[in-house]
């Protein structure tokens, strides 16, 4: 099993490689840019797999097996590094003067022939895993990982500067976030690269060094190089998992709306939608949005059925309930609609045969009593009403709320032969 863990950071390349292929099959306006990350994808991958420590233990097969596979892993890698600045050149960032398609070509090519040159000039010997030298060639290996750590670092500072600075100026969207995990992917990868002085430092105090990638750098490349998978396919997941949040909110705004929806039903059960659905709890997640647009309907008339039982001195109840149950300055009007509506409820339930409601010191019930709990902003959206239905919600389930307005209707109510009496007398 460890064995096939050290070839994960050539399955993560491997998989930005073939995203890069499929989009620039599908169409890029940038053709020649997603086909340099393409490209470093591929490079990266086949460097990773030579550079994996499993692959360097195959000496069995040929002597020089190990020393093959670092050399061609080393400068498979610098291939795929060389892509990098061609890409954001390409693109058209922000860059230093300096930094131009032919210089970097130039210097690519450079430090590729003087690491083949030093590293076959080394006289190295493979054993066990580990590349030996002595004398002169320590010194010439020596330089040739020094090389290499100074031309990844190089690769990686033209890349990244550009690319943060783009990303600054970017709104919120999958091109910022993948962009930012791109940077971080680079300065994971500059990390990668100074490790990399490590096999200097080896090679000169020992003469040895590892063949393939130590457990070290194994870990930093992966994640360099998820997070570099990450950041290459933002543009197709961030809009999943955005979706998915959208519904997970949609989902859980809908389970909060249950209690004041569980009531306003209880006295007028008209008002249930009928969708065919097996529960108002058991659909698809990929419904909730729309479960949701549809508890807000049946709250809103549940409210338009309450209006004709909304007491006359609502205003004065809403107010009793705020002195009794005190909230912040935010949450007031939220406590007063949840006051009302717990008032009217109570009066449903008693019902226009069984008792009424005597008038308060405004008199009989009016609109502008009547629109106390019809609160909710106007002209706003489904999200804007539910999240302020939600607070009403949350108000509705102060403890004690609920019975103290059912006491102050139940005293307010005057039987028929009261009210008769009072009439003939």
């Amino acid at each position: 099993m460890s064995d096939l863990l050290a070839y994960l950071p050539a399955v993560a390349a491997l998989w930005l490689g073939c995203y890069e292929l499929r989009l620039l099959r599908s169409g890029s306006d940038s053709p020649f840019a997603v086909r340099c990350l393409c490209r470093f994808g591929f490079c990266m991958a086949a460097a990773m797999a030579l550079l994996a420590a499993p692959t360097t233990y195959l000496e069995w097969l040929w002597p020089w097996f190990p020393r093959l596979t670092h050399l061609l892993g080393r400068e498979t890698e610098m291939a795929a590094l060389a892509f990098l600045p061609l890409a954001v050149i390409e693109i058209g960032l922000p860059r230093p003067r300096l930094l131009t398609g032919r210089l970097h070509i130039g210097v690519t090519l450079s430090a590729l022939t003087l690491c083949a040159v030093l590293f076959l000039s080394c006289g190295v010997r493979a054993r066990h895993g580990s590349l030996l030298a002595e004398g002169t060639g320590a010194v010439l290996l020596a330089s040739c990982d020094t090389v290499f750590t100074g031309y990844s670092l190089w690769c990686l500072a033209a890349f990244l500067v550009p690319v943060h600075r783009f990303a600054r100026g970017l709104g919120p969207g999958a091109l910022r976030t993948g962009l930012r995990l791109i940077t971080a992917s680079v300065t994971v990868g500059l990390v990668w690269a100074l490790w990399g002085v490590s096999s200097i430092v080896t090679m000169a105090v020992d003469h040895r060094q590892g063949a393939g990638l130590d457990p070290v750098g194994r870990v930093l490349g992966l994640c360099c190089l998820v997070l570099g998978v990450l950041g290459g396919t933002a543009a197709s997941w961030v809009t999943v998992t955005t979706a998915v949040e959208r519904r997970l909110r949609a989902y859980r705004t809908y389970r909060a709306l249950e209690p004041l929806w569980s009531a306003l039903r209880a006295v007028s059960p008209g008002t249930a939608l009928d969708l065919g659905w097996p529960s108002v709890r058991l659909f698809s997640l990929h419904r909730a949005e729309f479960a949701l647009y549809r508890r807000v309907i049946e709250i809103r008339d549940g409210y338009l059925e309450l209006r004709s039982f909304v007491p006359p001195d609502a205003r004065a109840l809403s107010a009793a309930a705020l002195d009794r149950f005190p909230v912040p300055p935010a949450g007031r009007a939220a406590m007063a609609e949840a006051a009302v509506i717990a008032a009217a409820l109570e009066s449903a339930r008693i019902g226009p045969g069984g008792a009424r409601l005597t008038g308060g010191p405004g008199g009989p019930a009016g609109p502008g009593d009547q629109d106390v709990a019809l609160a909710y902003p106007a002209d706003c959206s489904v999200e804007e009403e539910a999240a302020w239905l939600v607070q009403v919600a949350e108000a509705f389930t102060v403890a004690g709320l609920v019975e103290h307005m059912r006491h102050r209707v139940a005293r307010q109510a005057v039987p028929d032969d009261s009210r008769r009496q009072s009439d003939t007398a």
